[in-house]
């Protein structure tokens, strides 16, 4: 008997694609797997046909649905340690929107033919990830070209690509792997074989002569980075069971920095919102914890700190925008998940504008805003940040210029580049991934950064409340990092690379052409008589 008439077959390639993909993806050593992850699923489109199916649509869609939700959990199942109906719900409606790309994949090759049809299930799949790092529902955690996260040497031309390369690396793999090994029927040749061995392996011979060749560019800062590994749920924020009051972890921010910092040391990182504190923007520099601070910070020569807080601004006139809260007696307002930087007796601030669907933003809050203000009124904080349209680039005294990512923001490689763009010579993030638990996810975080090295040739200082923090070259190596749940200061060297890759310039245009010819596929579909 073919085992393709087994009524195991089905389950059987859900099962082999949903272990490839978790095997494949960051933390686990098996990316070239990734090239294999999507045969099954090309399989089940080539074998779920009317002849052996009464509901061949159905049929597939629920195959597929279920493999997509089975990548989704295995990868990112910890979502659930922050939020348990949030996790749930995120990996259930990912699962759900990655069926779209394949349902049209489904739909064009019908309809146009074999040609056009697995040309299309590439666009298709790079137009999904484009628009979903874009809109209000983004999540940028599964772009397939993320898998090579824990191997950067192979994709050093990510600065020319950016990850959408390497997501057509995997597709374009995926459907030369089905070509060679199945379309119809199983078979294996060391043709094939060699075939394939080609495919993978002449991009990551090229990554690595440029690897080894490249050289770190732009003068050398000395920075020192703070983990104080404070327990965002039971000591963090105020009203958790042991809070510990703000002075209280500043002082102790300070005395820990202190056993690094020098005269020569020019930039201090504390996490993202070490001081929960909500500080009025109009008033900030006269707050007393804020003037301690200050002051702490102009004791040492030339020294910056970036450090995380959470802010907020009045609107006292025109109309507020759409994220505004409302107060009676207080009026309209923003709270921000802020980046403030003191350099000498100036500071800045930046508003983290890549926001978290559901704790942080409440999406389209311009058709939502009734639902808004009702959660408000009600004395809830879901959808509860404002943020900015601009990248602000932070320049310390002797003019060096850093990006200041808050968290989720450095999974987005074209929004990172637009700080570069900016006049950024190197990258902070500062982020808490403490609320992930000991799990896969803070370490998918810190890697995931190498990738945004290689695409934008920036050193890059990290720094987490817990999770990993660490130091990272213009190559993508990981020069120190932190354990997980450890307090720590460390200490190392950045360099202010003026120049601009081909992918900060002109971000992701792979992305964006792609999102263009779709529409045009979707009518050669519409017009054309179906043919199979």
């Amino acid at each position: 008997m073919r085992v393709s008439n087994s009524r195991w077959f089905l389950p059987l390639l859900a099962a082999t694609s949903i272990l490839f993909f978790w095997l494949g993806w960051p933390v686990l050593p098996f990316a070239p797997l990734l090239f294999l992850a999507f045969v099954p699923i090309l399989i089940m489109e080539q074998h779920i046909t009317p002849e052996r199916y009464r509901k061949p649509g159905r049929t597939l869609f629920g195959w597929w649905y279920l493999t997509l939700l089975g990548w989704n959990l295995t990868t990112t199942w910890w979502v659930v340690n922050s939020t348990m109906i949030g996790g749930i719900f995120a990996n259930l409606a990912n699962a759900l929107l990655m069926c779209i790309p394949l349902l049209l994949f489904r739909y064009t090759k019908r309809r146009t033919g074999p040609a056009l049809g697995y040309f299309s299930f590439v666009l298709y799949w790079l137009t999904f990830e484009h628009i979903h790092l874009s809109w209000d529902l983004s999540w940028p955690w599964l772009t397939l070209g993320n898998g090579f996260a824990m191997f950067p040497e192979w994709v050093q031309w990510y600065e020319w690509t950016g990850v959408f390369g390497g997501s057509i690396w995997i597709l374009a793999g995926n459907l030369l792997a089905y070509f060679l090994f199945w379309h119809g029927k199983p078979h294996f040749s060391a043709v094939t074989a060699v075939v394939m061995l080609f495919w993978i392996g002449l991009p990551i011979t090229g990554s690595y002569i440029r690897y080894w060749s490249y050289e770190e560019k732009g003068p050398e800062y000395e920075a020192v980075v703070l983990q104080p590994n404070i327990d965002p749920f039971t000591e963090k924020f105020a009203g958790t069971e042991n809070f510990i009051p703000y002075e209280e972890q500043v002082r102790r921010f300070m005395q820990q920095s202190q056993t690094l910092l020098g005269p020569q040391t020019s930039f201090l990182l504390w996490p993202e919102t070490a001081i929960d504190q909500a500080f009025d923007e109009r008033y900030l520099n006269q707050q007393p914890i804020i003037r301690d601070i200050t002051s702490f910070v102009n004791s040492y020569p030339h020294l910056s700190l970036l450090t995380g807080i959470t802010s907020y601004n009045v609107y006292e006139k025109g109309t507020p925008p759409a994220s505004a809260r409302y107060q009676e007696g207080f009026g309209h307002y923003d709270v921000y998940n802020t980046a403030y930087f003191i350099n000498g007796d100036t500071d800045s601030t930046y508003h983290k504008s890549k926001l978290v669907p559901g704790p942080e933003l409440l999406p389209y809050p311009q058709v939502t805003r009734w639902l808004s203000e009702t959660v408000f009124n009600l004395g809830g904080s879901a959808g509860g940040f404002g943020r900015q349209a601009e990248r602000t680039v932070f320049y310390n005294s002797q003019g060096a210029g850093a990006a200041p990512s808050i968290c989720y923001e450095s999974v987005y490689g074209d929004f990172m580049a637009e700080f570069v763009r900016n006049g950024a010579n190197f990258i902070f993030i500062i982020t808490n991934d403490g609320w992930w638990s000991n799990t896969a996810g803070h370490k998918q975080h810190f890697h995931y950064a190498r990738l945004r090295s290689v695409e934008t040739r920036r050193s890059i200082a990290r720094c987490a409340n817990t999770g990993i923090s660490g130091f990272i070259n213009q190559r993508g190596d990981v020069l120190q990092k932190t354990r997980y749940w450890e307090p720590d200061v460390i200490k190392g060297s950045i360099r202010a690379n003026e120049v601009i890759t081909f992918y900060a310039a002109y971000g992701d245009y792979l992305g964006r052409t792609a999102a263009w010819i779709a529409p045009f596929l979707l009518l050669a579909g519409f017009v054309r008589k179906r043919v199979l």
